[in-house]
């Protein structure tokens, strides 16, 4: 009887059309090797776990905020400003009459905290009243890319983050537990 090399070949049941089903070892293994190389993609896009309300990730969002805001400011020749206040935070334009608020659904939308934070916000080693709305912005980045000298700190979910501003519009996020 003829051998395969899969082991031994019935003519009759190759006449007739039967052949054995079932998968060899080698594309078991394929499908396997695919299958970890798609669960490592998933995992690494996933990113961090971290939630919204992480004061951490909050200031860090916040300070991509700032600096396009900036960006805009040396882009349309007017300075930007930034209102933080104990629920969230907006953004304005200097206009020939005053601070304007800038309204919308785009990146210049009014924005929330997310969670229970305690925002409490420095500048130039002054300490400014989150709970009074003020009625203009307490940080601004001006048309030649300076920015406000700043110290804004979130504290929630046993976490608290500084966002500190520099002057020629360098910004960073540092965790303190």
């Amino acid at each position: 009887m003829p051998r395969s090399a899969t082991g031994i070949c019935n003519r009759a049941r190759v006449r007739q059309g039967v052949t054995s089903s079932g998968f060899t070892l080698l594309e078991v293994l394929v499908v396997v090797a695919i299958g970890a190389v798609m669960v490592g993609l998933v995992v690494l896009r996933m990113g961090d776990w971290r939630s919204d309300a992480d004061p951490e990730r909050q200031l860090e969002r916040l300070a991509a905020l700032i600096e396009a805001q900036c960006e805009q400011a040396m882009f349309q020749s007017r300075p930007r400003g930034i209102r933080i206040t104990g629920e969230g935070y907006d953004f304005w334009q200097s206009a020939s009459d005053g601070w304007v608020i800038l309204t919308g659904d785009g990146i210049d939308r009014p924005r929330s905290w997310y969670g229970e934070v305690e925002p409490t916000l420095d500048v130039a080693g002054y300490r400014s009243r989150l709970s009074d709305e003020p009625d203009a912005p307490q940080l601004w980045c001006d048309p030649l890319g300076e920015l406000s000298l700043f110290t804004l700190t979130l504290e929630g979910g046993g976490l608290r983050a500084d966002l500190n501003g520099h002057g020629l519009g360098r910004l960073d996020v540092e965790l303190r537990r």
